[in-house]
């Protein structure tokens, strides 16, 4: 599934946000359901592939 830049960046703004909570969340429960969704988040990420460019971004065999 292509990512667009725009929604590569928001995924990844939202992973960091999640990162720099994860200190400051000392209950288990939220630690967990931090670590859960950020890596539910980074799959997203790793599996979606990023939008062309152009079409002349194309390798030609």
């Amino acid at each position: 599934m292509p990512l667009t830049p725009e929604a590569r960046r928001s995924l990844q703004a939202s992973i960091d946000a999640l990162k720099k909570r994860l200190p400051l969340d000392a209950n288990d429960l939220d630690y967990e359901s931090h670590l859960h969704a950020i890596r539910a988040l980074q799959k997203i990420l790793d599996r979606g592939t990023p939008v062309p460019k152009s079409a002349d971004d194309h390798e030609c065999d």
